[in-house]
């Protein structure tokens, strides 16, 4: 019984102890060398972990790359997932139209219009060309063919972010522009003859696109859609056409 009583007096003083020492550990002072060391070790490890980041997004790249050009049937769904990951276009415009609200357009992603709309433009949208319509919106439910006069010039109905340009070769509508507005709408202006923006442009409204093409009874024509997510406005509504 002595032994016993010996041993539990033992636990029982080492655990009376131990909180000493940890509050001892905690309540240790930080010596000034010690605490000059840790910006330089918080750098050091904010570094690698950018060099790490960067280098697992160039692996995910190349192996993208490799899986996209690959033969093989069993990488198929992938590259079918790729390819439509990249044919969804970042909102550019909806994000320049977020800053300019909220932060006061720090980073000018588009050019300041809001006062020239205002003065210039009572309509939610300006007029691509003077002309009438020859293929109403019913023809089909996506947009309009505008008979104008030879060599009319097409203009942006809307200050925007030009998103896609097209050839003859790759657009059934021949030259083709897509053109995406700050409120998430895109204008679609096609069988142009010539055009005169590119890919990643940042247009005000009223900027010159290019030309109209020609029909066999030499008149100016051109194709018209207004575009919000994947439904169609017929472009009468919005704007009157004679």
């Amino acid at each position: 019984m002595d032994r016993r009583k010996k041993i539990q007096k033992k636990i029982a003083a080492r655990r009376q102890a131990a909180p000493k020492r940890n509050i001892a550990l905690n309540e240790a002072p930080l010596s000034p060398e010690k605490g000059a060391n840790l910006l330089p070790q918080k750098r050091q490890s904010g570094i690698r972990r950018f060099v790490m980041q960067l280098a697992i997004s160039g692996c995910l790249f190349f192996m993208i790359g490799i899986i996209y050009q690959s033969g093989n049937e069993r990488v198929q769904p992938v590259q079918a997932f790729v390819e439509q990951t990249f044919n969804q276009h970042f909102q550019f415009a909806a994000v320049s139209a977020f800053f300019e609200k909220h932060l006061g357009s720090p980073l000018h992603l588009l050019p300041e219009q809001r006062a020239s709309e205002e003065e210039k433009e009572p309509l939610d949208y300006a007029y691509p060309a003077s002309g009438v319509i020859r293929e109403s919106f019913d023809k089909d439910g996506k947009g309009i063919l505008l008979e104008t006069g030879l060599g009319e010039e097409v203009k942006a109905v809307k200050g925007g972010h030009v998103i896609r340009v097209t050839t003859s070769e790759e657009s059934e509508l021949g030259n083709l522009i897509e053109l995406q507005h700050p409120d998430g709408t895109s204008s679609i202006y096609g069988m142009l003859d010539d055009v005169s923006v590119h890919p990643y442009d940042i247009l005000e409204s009223g900027a010159v696109l290019g030309t109209v093409s020609s029909d066999e009874n030499q008149a100016g024509i051109f194709y018209f859609a207004i575009r919000q997510g994947d439904d169609y406005i017929d472009p009468s509504e919005v704007m009157n056409f004679d």
